[in-house]
Order: structure tokens, then sequence, then C-alpha cells
């Protein structure tokens, strides 16, 4: 391993040392291997001396003189243990459009193939995403995937989920960007979606020391870097503030075209997209060709094809949603329950919280409904067989419609 990838591992390892970090670091000391040379207690009296103006937790965890060659070295342990290794900015492996931002990251940890050719695009947006825009995403992610496109996204619950999925469902490559270390599976119900992205081209990536937990700290480095990797961001669904605004603002700074899913005015999770089209910030979409066609890229006939089989678009269906109306649970009583399929009290209990639009996870259900988890899988496994809701990725469920 290169002296300065472990010195890069090294010195990301200690608590509160970033990318500015490491910059004044390398400047104060010439380069990362130099500071590593130095040791950690010299780090911290340049920075006690006013030259580095390192964080308080940085400065107590250097002076207590720790041995930054062993803790480099474990990093680039663990990363190889879960098959991961280490790109520079200088690094072949290193993706030239992330390369090319203001201040890139300055390492990454790569989890199966990133490769330099591709075209790539983001595809953002809640955790808690309506079926609509977990439908959506899925399709836009399907059909960037049939263009050669690359699928990037955060590897989280909702809408990033349904994005890879698409993806590998279009027979293409995506690429997960982590809020934590890249030997942690977060979230757990992705652990096997994880696996297949790695096996079918693509490639997990994190800039976060090996170990690192899921934080919410970490999720504006997370969206910076995964619009840095995307030559454009569309945002599906999300509510005003969400993190995947934030993915949108870094994609106009870098220079990258935003596009967004417009929707229901009274649904709180496409307040996101309403207001990035509203504000010209983002240019409406609501299929993988519109998106191919407003970058310039060529629409394969096949993609053509596959979205008139399909028949009107995703914002036409969720427009006529809207004007129709839906149930939402809290219009629903025990009366709705169906007199053909008596269910017991954790059974009614659940049913009246599900949603016929907006799939609900496994944990929340467990927790509204004040059951143990276990106690409400099992449950909701009764409903499905009932034929009363249904099960989508990631353990999220649906009333079904009757």
């Amino acid at each position: 391993m290169a002296a300065g990838s472990v010195a890069a591992c090294a010195l990301s390892s200690v608590p509160g040392v970033g990318r500015a970090a490491l910059e004044r670091i390398a400047a104060v000391f010439g380069t990362l291997e130099g500071a590593l040379s130095a040791g950690a207690k010299q780090i911290a009296a340049r920075s006690q001396a006013g030259d580095l103006e390192l964080r308080p937790e940085s400065l107590a965890f250097l002076a207590r003189g720790p041995d930054l060659l062993a803790l480099g070295l474990r990093a680039v342990e663990a990363a190889r243990a879960v098959g991961a290794c280490i790109a520079l900015p200088g690094d072949p492996l290193y993706p030239p459009l992330l390369r090319g931002i203001d201040a890139p990251p300055p390492l990454l940890y790569v989890r199966g193939s990133l490769r330099a050719d591709v075209p790539r695009v983001a595809v953002v947006g809640s955790r808690e995403a309506s079926q609509e825009g977990l439908s959506f995403a899925q399709k836009l992610g399907e059909g960037l995937a049939c263009a050669g496109v690359e699928i990037v996204s955060g590897g989280a619950r909702g809408v990033d989920a349904a994005a890879h999925a698409g993806a590998l469902w279009g027979q293409g490559t995506t690429v997960a960007v982590l809020g934590c270390g890249i030997d942690v599976v977060y979230p757990r119900e992705n652990a096997a979606l994880f696996d297949r992205i790695t096996r079918g081209g693509g490639a997990i990536v994190s800039e976060f020391p090996p170990g690192a937990p899921s934080a919410r700290g970490n999720f504006p480095r997370r969206n910076r870097t995964l619009s840095g990797l995307s030559s454009a961001v569309v945002v599906v669904r999300a509510a005003s503030g969400s993190g995947a605004l934030i993915t949108a603002t870094f994609a106009a700074e870098q220079g990258r075209p935003v596009f967004a899913l417009p929707g229901d005015p009274e649904d709180p999770l496409c307040a996101g997209p309403n207001g990035l089209i509203e504000t010209g910030a983002a240019r409406a979409v609501s299929s993988a060709s519109a998106v191919l066609r407003y970058l310039g890229w060529p629409v394969p006939e096949r993609l053509d094809a596959l979205e008139l089989a399909r028949g009107p678009s995703a914002s036409a269906t969720v427009n006529r949603a809207a004007a129709a109306g839906h149930r939402r649970p809290s219009d629903a009583g025990e009366e709705g329950l169906p007199d053909a399929a008596p269910l017991d009290e954790a059974g009614a209990r659940l049913w009246n919280l599900l949603d016929e639009r907006r799939p609900l996870h496994l944990d929340e259900l467990a927790e509204r409904g004040k059951l143990r988890a276990q106690d409400a899988l099992r449950s909701l496994q009764e409903l499905e067989l009932k034929g009363l809701c249904v099960q989508r990725p990631g353990k999220y469920y649906l009333r079904r419609l009757r």
C-alpha cells in the first residue's frame, strides 16, 4: 500500500478531521506523509500554536500520542477485509468528474468497480416516498440504465433503494455513496442490495473511515460527493429541508443541471421538487427519456418503446391521484376493515395505520402500533395472506387497494 494512502487513511480517521483539516495539515507539513512522520503530538503542537486550528476533539485525540501509522494500517486492513480499495485524487481510479469539483474528497474507499468513463446521473429523494415516487425512481433508474447511464444514489431506504434496484433491473450499474464507513451496512435491510450492486459491476463508495457509524452530520458531505460524481441530479420526492434538496444545492454549485418530478401540491413530500421547479432551480421531468434529451444524450429506441408500453407518465399518474383524492391512515377507522377478513387486535391496528399510496416501513409501523418489530412483522404477513396489504422492497408496506 502506498505511503500516501496510509497517511490519508490515518489522518482522516482522527476524530473531527475532515477535508479542510487535511488540507491544512498537508500545507503545514508539506504532505500528509510528512505529518504522519512527525507524529500525533507534533501535529497537536502545531495546532495549539495556531497553525492548524483543529477541533477540540481532534486535539484531545492527538495529544494522547496515538500511533498514527498503526491507525492508518488498521483502516487499510478494514477496507481490504470487505474487498475495498483506497483512491486518492491523483489515482487513476478516482473519478475525473469528482476530481474536478472545488475541494474534492481527499480519499475514497471503493468497494466494487468505479469506472472513469461512464456517464452518471444521481437520483435522490425521501426515505418515506409514496408508491408513485418509488415507482418513478425505479423506472427512472431502469430507463437510464437502458441508455448506458450509471445511477448514483445514497443507498438509503425509499427512493435511493428504488433507484439502485431499477438500474440493476435495467441490466445497468449503480453507485451507492454512503454516509458511514465502507464496512458498515446501513440500513441493514439493504445488505443484499449492496452485494448485488458490487456483483453487478457497480460500486459502494465512502469518504468516511472504516467503522464510522451513520450520523446526521455525515450526510451533507455524502451528498456533496454524490452530486460531484454525477453529471446531473434528479430529485424525486422530498419534503422541505430534506437532504435531497441539499444535494440539489451542491449540484447547482458544481454546475450540474437539476431535474425534479412534479407532484401533488398537498403532499408534503412533493414540496421539495415542486419548490425547485417553481423557483427555476430545477427542470420538471417525468421520464428517463426527458432527462436524456435535456442533457443532449442519445435516447435508445428500446427506451422509447419501453416508456410507450408503460402508458401515461409518472406525473400524469400523480396528478390524477391528486385530483381524485386519496385516503390516508387518519381517514380510515375500524369500520373500514373488510367484513370478510376478521383480524386480531394487532392486525386491525396495523391495517388502520397503513396507507394506500405511501409505503410505511416495518420499524415505523411497529413504533406507531406500539408493537415489537417481530410481532408487527408476523401480523403484516397475516395481512398479506388475507390480501389486505402488499410488501415493497426494503420491508415497506402498503394497504392494498380494494
